[in-house]
């Protein structure tokens, strides 16, 4: 069985996020055979690391390991990334981002995903600082099972910025001035795959690429055999 995404959903809509609050929250409409939840947090005019820690259900989400992307120079941004993929809740929950308190304005969007075991993050992969956009490849290992890849991104472009032509938009958002989106993997695979965003214009830019997979188990040791040394009969030795 693959990954696959299943229910998207994001703590705001409209031009406006989570500004001068010490957390806020939205409920997401889960699976009942969730896998795993992975959640994008964007910093809309800051590059620090706003996101403290998030709630699925009352379940703690963690960071990714390396999934936290910055812009530092003419548009502060950034986009960073929580996973959870054991003792995922299903159905309805509501997903909590706690934040430190001050005006800087953060967005955020949620996908669970549905497997036939437990699910893990591998190769992460970052755009930061001014550049144009392009998709990403990213390796999954070749677990034996289709992985899906995401992105997400905070971008200095007038609009969201145009979904790579492998990837399909979970959800964008634009304040009139910065913008952030997220994006999955169209169709599902195993290897290097391409997921992201298209843009010739060259500005700021802070995006976390990734792949979901199922856990891979370790193949168990075998011992070589050890064959007991030939005894001929009728001798003692």
């Amino acid at each position: 069985m693959a990954v696959l995404a299943w229910v998207v959903s994001e703590s705001h809509t409209g031009t406006v996020g989570s500004i001068s609050e010490a957390s806020f929250a939205w409920s997401h409409a889960g699976n009942s055979s969730t896998k795993g939840i992975l959640v994008f947090v964007v910093g809309l005019v800051t590059s620090n690391d706003d996101a403290l820690s998030i709630d699925y259900g009352g379940v703690d989400v963690p960071a990714v390991a390396g999934g936290f992307a910055q812009d530092t120079v003419s548009e502060p941004m950034s986009c960073k990334a929580f996973f959870l993929g054991s003792a995922v809740l299903g159905g309805t929950q509501t997903v909590t981002v706690t934040r430190n308190n001050n005006t800087n304005e953060l967005w955020a969007s949620a996908v669970d995903v549905t497997a036939a075991a437990n699910t893990e993050v591998t190769g992460v992969s970052l755009l930061q600082e001014d550049g144009t956009l392009a998709q990403v490849n990213i390796d999954d290992g070749s677990p034996g099972a289709n992985s899906q890849r995401f992105a997400g991104i905070a971008s200095g472009l007038a609009a969201p910025p145009p979904v790579g032509a492998n990837s399909t938009l979970n959800h964008d958002f634009d304040t009139g001035n910065q913008t952030a989106a997220v994006v999955r993997e169209s169709v599902t695979g195993q290897g290097s795959r391409p997921v992201g965003f298209s843009s010739g214009t060259s500005d700021d830019r802070a995006a976390v690429h990734l792949a979901v997979r199922e856990v891979v188990v370790a193949a168990p040791q075998v011992r070589p055999f050890d064959p007991v040394p030939f005894m001929p009969r009728g001798r003692n030795l």
